[in-house]
C-alpha cells in the first residue's frame, strides 16, 4: 500500500547514502515489508547523519502517521535534527 511512496522517498537519497546500504534498505519493499523498509531507510538516514530538506522531512513524517508509527520512537524523533 506504501510501496510506491517509500521507493519514490528512498530514491531522493541516492547519492548521499552508500547505494548498497540504501538499496538494502528499499529491497524488503519487494518482500512485502514496507514498514520494515521505511524504518530501516530512516533508520540509516539517522545512522549516517545524512541531511534532509524541510521537504523531506515533512514527507517523512507524513509516511510515518500514515503508516502508524509512532513518532517519538525509533528513527523519527531523530530526523528533525538533520534538517539542513
Amino acid at each position: 500500500m506504501y510501496a510506491e511512496r517509500i521507493v519514490k522517498f528512498g530514491e531522493k537519497f541516492w547519492g548521499r547514502l552508500e547505494f548498497t546500504i540504501l538499496q538494502g534498505a528499499l529491497d524488503y519493499v519487494e518482500y512485502n515489508e514496507e514498514s520494515l523498509a521505511f524504518e530501516i531507510l530512516c533508520d540509516h538516514i539517522c545512522e549516517y547523519d545524512v541531511s534532509i530538506t524541510d521537504e523531506e522531512y515533512r514527507e517523512a513524517i507524513q509516511l510515518a502517521l500514515d503508516m502508524g508509527f509512532d513518532l517519538k520512537e525509533g528513527p523519527f524523533n531523530h530526523l528533525k535534527g538533520l534538517k539542513s
